[in-house]
């Protein structure tokens, strides 16, 4: 149990994500210096059609891959996640939805970052595509839930996010 917080350091800062440094005392007294990501929050959005989930295989740089998910991203400085959802779907799968339902809210790694990412189901969805950021090289993909599981089964889904999503709202139909 942590019994103190001395002092923090700001590291890095980009547009999307801070790095700070943490001092703090544990309640045997030892010191710790540990560095975290602050980061402002993250949506992921499930969304239904013609009784499919839309899913996007885009390049991820951090990975040096291409990777199979559902869609997701940032949020803005000060957005709402609905509305953060909405822009997000609508960047990467050219729709919107006229009901979004929020399914929770999860961190995403708790060891060293404070993102928390909001699950939204996509219902009732219509055409209403934004511009992609300049980064997102996107194809747009459905499958059933059955088949997505195959593809986690086959290890070609391996974004945790989208797993856990996946089961999720697998959980609540």
């Amino acid at each position: 149990m942590i019994k103190n917080f001395d002092r923090t350091e700001l590291i890095f800062k980009s547009n999307s994500i801070h790095i700070r440094r943490d001092e703090y005392k544990t309640s045997n007294k030892l010191i710790i210096n540990k560095d975290y990501v602050d980061h402002p929050g993250s949506v992921l959005i499930i969304g239904l059609r013609r009784g499919k989930i839309l899913f996007v295989k885009q390049w991820r740089q951090p990975v040096a891959n291409f990777t199979l998910e559902l869609p997701c991203g940032t949020l803005n400085s000060g957005e709402e996640t609905m509305l953060a959802a909405d822009r997000e779907f609508r960047e990467e799968t050219g729709f919107s939805a006229k009901k979004y339902e929020s399914i929770g809210r999860f961190f995403v790694a708790p060891g060293y970052s404070s993102e928390i990412t909001e699950y939204f189901v996509a219902k009732d969805l219509f055409e209403s595509p934004l511009t992609p950021d300049v980064d997102e090289e996107i194809e747009l993909l459905e499958f059933s839930l059955e088949e997505a599981f195959n593809l986690i089964n086959n290890n070609e889904i391996i974004d945790q996010g989208t797993i856990s999503a996946l089961n999720i709202y697998k959980s609540i139909l």
